[in-house]
């Protein structure tokens, strides 16, 4: 069951958190960076749990705003050097574990929370009278 203060994980994801927040910034950093009101109305959905990812990426919407992006990342990418290529894997992967580190730390707040919560504190009661 999930709580109502917990995020709507991403079906693509298949239960990884880290993978599913990555993406959901990922759609977010697409939106901010596309005109179509249908494209960003779409992102907001599939973030808000509204809507699959898997079933909204083959829509037109979708590739009327990614197609033009992806080919502009991939020609940027065939403009590296070796080196850079490497950096920028390093960076992505240093960066894909700290979020890991974060979903980590926030899923065990979340559960001493819920701990706390099921505690109820009897010191106090006198159970005599």
């Amino acid at each position: 069951m999930s709580r109502p203060d917990q995020e709507p994980m991403l079906d693509v994801a298949r239960g990884d958190a880290a993978l599913s927040r990555h993406l959901k910034n990922s759609l977010t950093v697409l939106r901010d960076k596309v005109a179509d009101p249908e494209f960003k109305s779409l992102v907001d959905d599939v973030v808000a749990g509204r809507r699959s990812l898997r079933d909204t990426v083959t829509s037109p919407a979708f590739s009327r705003a990614l197609d033009p992006l992806m080919e502009q990342a991939a020609e940027h990418y065939r403009t590296l050097s070796d080196e850079e290529r490497e950096e920028l894997r390093r960076t992505g992967e240093q960066q894909f574990e700290q979020l890991r580190r974060d979903e980590e730390e926030q899923a065990a707040a979340a559960r001493d929370r819920r701990r706390d919560e099921d505690d109820e504190d009897f010191s106090d009661r006198n159970w005599l009278r």
